[in-house]
């Protein structure tokens, strides 16, 4: 890997494309500066012996020294803290009431999914309290540290250059005092200190020039391919050179396309059978869920990333101040520790993260040692041209090999005839019964080895024909987005739903059922399976009709119930009951003639 030519050169590559950042309405942290954030934060380390200590408290620290005691202290656990303590119960409400305080309206995270990820949701928010997490009330205090001391009006991004295999890779690190994703906008975590990037990807191909080719966008649960979108991305929106960033409130996370994003939270490996398991029950009872989590089995969370709040960059009311960074930067190269509140959280998500160059385990991100790489850009040519190159060394590459297969055939061919004159010469002779069989299984293994051979001439000079083919036609560009495996896009508004009723439903509907649960346990008139089977279809129709969906749940419940009755009767022909299969034959029909009524309706 190459570094960067010279800062003059690189300040202005990075100010020609430099991304413009839309945020949702309601965000209470952009990009800030690190010198005032370290300056206004604690240095700490924690030692397995005795806990966390503070090595200099707030207002001692200066970038230069956070570099001091990082070399002075390599193998150590070492993290900033940038606000003191939470505001307490009083300070919060009042902070929460303010009249300046930006407005913001979720549409209801729960209305965007269904019951079962409702139902899950409970005790993931449990396992708050017993994994390290984010006290509440410290993402206020946070806010008010950072419009204090951490002037807020001012944007810097810390820019690198990187050279690389005819690509020249222009990195944008965005640094935030605070993600308050989960106590802000509902989300899954919060933690101290955030940083997110946008790479720019610039093609410098053989036959010259220098053009725009690729970005990606740093995102949740997005990697390789995924990350990055081609220039031309119909998707992909521009001012001018600049791309245009959707970030997420709260968790600033870079997003395509404006909207309301669904994202799933890996639970622990140990139980993400048990959700599979439960998503394919989902899937059959409830017609809506099918597409709420395209990806994973995890825990559902919305990620607003509408870009109707304040904005960053080109046209924009608030501008960048650029500042160059590369692996000789101190800050960025010595300090491997976390940049906040370090709650040593299990899953990681309440953690505050590394710089721009780090993990949180001390090793260097992929972005940082391998921009290609983590876009999935290692394998792309340059331009059409170069696939072209490519193809033709691949054909002369081919030509060299042909000569040599063809002799290593004729040499096989030749072996192989003179085994088989061999055997018919050794056929029938006495004595020679065990010679005979032994150049029998030799003519078998050549000729199986010289239709290896011929197989793989045939493979060569088809390939060959192919490239060549190729390269007198060249087929057109291929689209813009052939490269996605995983396609990300908001999520659709519930327009077939009573949404007054959705939203109340999707409030209550937890609670109520962990109370039905408790009930069931309690009082056992109904009985376990007929409590659970009638509490369940109950809920599931409250549903069903607050998302306007009553037909297509009915149609499922109908499947279900002839998918048992079926069962049912393959059981009682078993035990000889004919009476009561025909009975259960007789209630398939019925209900398969429901099933068909109803989508005649449903489509009528």
């Amino acid at each position: 890997m190459s570094s960067v030519t010279g800062p003059d050169e690189d300040l202005s590559l990075l100010r020609a494309h430099e991304p413009v950042v839309r945020y949702t309405a309601g965000e209470l942290f952009l990009p800030t500066a690190v010198e005032p954030y370290v300056a206004h934060a604690a240095l700490w380390e924690v030692e397995r012996a005795s806990g966390p200590r503070c090595l200099v408290p707030a207002g001692e620290l200066t970038i230069e020294r956070l570099v001091e005691q990082a070399r002075a202290r390599p193998e150590a656990d070492l993290s900033l803290r940038f606000v003191d303590s939470p505001l307490d119960h009083k300070a919060y409400r009042a902070w929460r009431a303010r009249p300046d305080r930006p407005a913001f309206r979720s549409g209801g995270r729960f209305t965007q999914v269904g019951l079962l990820a409702r139902v899950i949701d409970a005790p993931f928010r449990l396992t708050l309290v017993l994994r390290g997490r984010v006290p509440g009330g410290l993402a206020a205090a946070a806010e008010r540290a950072y419009r204090r001391h951490l002037d807020p009006d001012h944007h810097p991004y810390y820019g690198r250059v990187v050279r690389e295999a005819g690509y020249v890779a222009l990195q944008y690190w965005f640094f935030y005092a605070m993600n308050d994703w989960r106590s802000s906008f509902g989300g899954a975590n919060d933690h101290e200190a955030d940083w997110e990037q946008v790479t720019v990807y610039l093609a410098a191909p053989p036959e010259g020039g220098l053009r725009p080719a690729w970005v990606a966008f740093s995102a949740h649960d997005e990697v390789g391919d995924d990350l990055r979108r081609r220039w031309d991305d119909p998707d992909l929106v521009r001012a001018g050179d600049h791309p245009v960033v959707f970030a997420g409130a709260g968790s600033h996370s870079g997003a395509f396309v404006a909207g309301d994003y669904v994202t799933a939270v890996d639970p622990p490996g140990a139980l993400q059978g048990v959700f599979r398991v439960l998503r394919a029950i989902a899937r059959v009872l409830t017609p809506w869920s099918r597409g709420e989590v395209a990806r994973g089995v995890g825990i559902p969370f919305v990620d607003y990333a509408r870009g109707d709040g304040e904005g960053v960059g080109e046209g924009q009311a608030r501008a960048w101040s650029p500042v160059l960074i590369d692996d000789s930067t101190p800050w960025a190269r010595h300090f491997a520790g976390l940049w906040g509140l370090d709650t040593r959280d299990r899953f990681g998500g309440e953690r505050a993260p590394a710089g721009p160059r780090y993990e949180r385990d001390g090793t260097v991100r992929r972005s940082w040692s391998d921009p290609l790489g983590w876009a999935g850009l290692q394998k792309v040519p340059l331009s059409p041209a170069e696939s072209a190159s490519l193809l033709g060394e691949r054909i002369a590459e081919i030509d060299r090999a042909l000569p040599d297969l063809d002799a290593d055939i004729a040499r096989h061919r030749q072996g192989l005839r003179r085994l088989t004159a061999e055997l018919g010469s050794l056929h029938d002779r006495d004595g020679m019964a065990a010679l005979a069989a032994e150049r029998q299984v030799r003519v078998v293994e050549e000729e199986r080895a010289m239709g290896a051979l011929v197989a793989r001439r045939t493979a060569l000079a088809t390939e060959r024909a192919a490239h060549e083919d190729t390269l007198a036609r060249p087929p057109a560009v291929a689209p813009p987005q052939a490269h996605l495996r995983h396609k990300a896009l908001p999520a659709g508004q519930v327009t077939d739903a009573r949404p007054r009723l959705l939203r109340g439903w999707s409030t209550v509907s937890t609670p109520l059922l962990l109370i039905a649960a408790a009930f069931l346990l309690v009082d056992h008139r109904l009985g376990v399976v007929a409590g659970i089977t009638l509490f369940v279809v109950v809920f599931l129709t409250i549903e069903a009709v607050a998302r306007g969906r009553l037909i297509s749940f009915a149609l499922s419940l109908l499947v279900v119930a002839i998918g048992g009755l079926l069962g049912v009767a393959v059981v009682q022909g078993v035990l000889g009951r004919w009476e009561l299969v025909l009975a259960s034959l007789l209630g398939v029909a019925a209900g398969a003639v429901l099933v068909a009524n109803l989508r005649d309706l449903r489509r009528g």
